[in-house]
């Protein structure tokens, strides 16, 4: 092979373009070579194997052979460039090139992109952040048990003269029509009053209601609604309700308590239950002082990301939320990243994590922080805690595939050195108020609409 002739162009800094010439001579010994291990083998009509004269199989593979020679010359000359030039690419190459043709050079590039380069870390002792004074009070303790207390709710049917109201639940067979053609019609529709995903001008109509009645009611649909076909349409019901059932709450006391666990009496139980508010409420403290961190650090050091490294991220961050979209039984519609209305709000909540990740990367090397056998432990016992699986069967999920593991050690090395930065931070306590004006305001600003709060997610 003759001697490369590469030139290195930066188009930015996490991108290269490499442009290659190929002399002419080593272009005619590529297609010689080609030619001549076909003519070994072609099998050619009116002559016998390997006899076919030279300008017989160029006839026949002329096409075949500078497509040949064209992979053979780009794949051996662009590894050659990576290797003599130490560059340290992260995708693979677009490849440019005109067509190759016996006795000329030949000229190709290779667009890559490359792992970028950081800017040296520093200045990221105290960090100003700002963290929501921890208050839990009693009607906080309230409000918590009287969720557990719906959700222990039987449904029992009402009485016959019973008027339903919020909250309470219709057997109910309904149809609708719009402009004089049907639209919908079901059979024992169970719908709870006052439910979110109702139109409220539904439910008001409903408001009432006996067991036995029926009602007819129109409804226009906002000019805005999601299902295009019924957007501002005026829609005609037909409602029979069979049964009004409500909502029977047990009583709050030592049984209601000890129903959720070995508690002594229900002032044991609320104690129990101020502490996991507290806890809570110091989880979502922490995720926001991590955001405010990474939102830092992020101004601080300015540099690119290849964008296959985005793309990457921003899909996964697409099928993750599908996957929640379905979870909660919400209709998705599959498209691709490219085809998806978000795919913007993906792709710079994508950027930001990849930068983070990179940034965290970064600082725990400058730091020297490492994930010990402790910290795998530690993880291991809060999985089989809020698993219930046996915690040597957790690790030995992980110890047997190492990919996971390696993925693992990653996300719990970020979320050790977050910690690290967070204990630093310059804290400025602030009232539940203040916080949530700025969270609003934050979230109005970034437009992440699927982002989980305080999370780094491994590309």
């Amino acid at each position: 092979m003759a001697e490369m002739d590469v030139k290195i162009e930066e188009i930015s800094p996490v991108e290269r373009e490499l442009s290659f010439v190929v002399p002419a001579d080593e272009v005619d010994r590529t297609l010689s070579r080609i030619y001549r291990d076909l003519r070994k083998e072609a099998k050619i009509k009116g002559f016998r194997k390997g006899k076919a004269p030279e300008s017989v199989i160029k006839a026949h593979f002329r096409d075949y052979a500078a497509r040949e020679a064209e992979n053979q010359l780009v794949s051996e000359y662009y590894k050659q460039a990576l290797m003599k030039h130490e560059i340290p690419v992260v995708s693979s190459p677009e490849i440019h090139l005109d067509g190759i043709e016996e006795g000329k050079d030949f000229h190709f590039k290779a667009t890559v992109e490359i792992v970028p380069e950081l800017p040296e870390m520093s200045g990221y002792d105290e960090i100003p952040v700002k963290a929501r004074r921890i208050e839990v009070l009693d009607v906080d303790v309230d409000n918590a048990i009287e969720r557990m207390r719906t959700m222990q709710g039987k449904l029992v049917v009402a009485e016959e003269d019973y008027e339903a109201g919020e909250g309470d639940y219709l057997v109910m067979d309904y149809k609708s029509e719009v402009d004089g053609e049907p639209l919908e019609e079901k059979t024992d529709a169970l719908h709870k009053l006052g439910s979110p995903e109702t139109l409220p001008e539904f439910d008001k109509a409903l408001m009432g209601v006996k067991a036995k009645e029926t009602r007819t009611f129109k409804i226009t649909y906002p000019e805005d609604y999601p299902n295009k076909d019924l957007a501002g349409k005026e829609t005609t019901f037909t409602v029979t309700v069979k049964e009004v059932k409500r909502l029977e709450l047990p009583e709050v006391d030592d049984d209601f308590a000890k129903s959720y666990g070995n508690y002594e009496n229900l002032d044991a139980f609320k104690a129990y239950v101020k502490e996991q508010i507290e806890k809570e409420r110091e989880e979502v403290n922490k995720q926001w002082m991590e955001e405010q961190i990474l939102t830092f650090l992020l101004k601080r050091f300015e540099f690119d990301v290849p964008k296959s490294w985005i793309k990457k991220q921003a899909e996964f961050l697409l099928e993750k939320f599908k996957e929640d979209q379905k979870r909660q039984g919400i209709q998705v519609e599959d498209l691709p990243l490219n085809k998806h209305p978000q795919k913007k709000v993906f792709e710079d909540l994508a950027e930001r994590q990849v930068k983070s990740m990179l940034v965290l990367d970064e600082i725990a090397k400058k730091e020297e922080i490492a994930v010990e056998d402790e910290d795998l432990d530690a993880h291991f016992e809060e999985m089989s805690r809020n698993t219930g699986l046996p915690m040597e069967q957790i690790r030995n999920f992980y110890t047997s595939r190492q990919e996971q593991l390696n993925s693992l050690k990653d996300e719990l090395l970020r979320n050790k050195t977050l910690a690290f930065l967070r204990e630093r931070a310059v804290v400025e306590w602030v009232d539940e108020a203040e916080a949530s004006k700025e969270e609003q305001a934050e979230g109005e600003k970034s437009e992440e609409d699927v982002e989980e709060k305080g999370k780094i997610i491994q590309p």
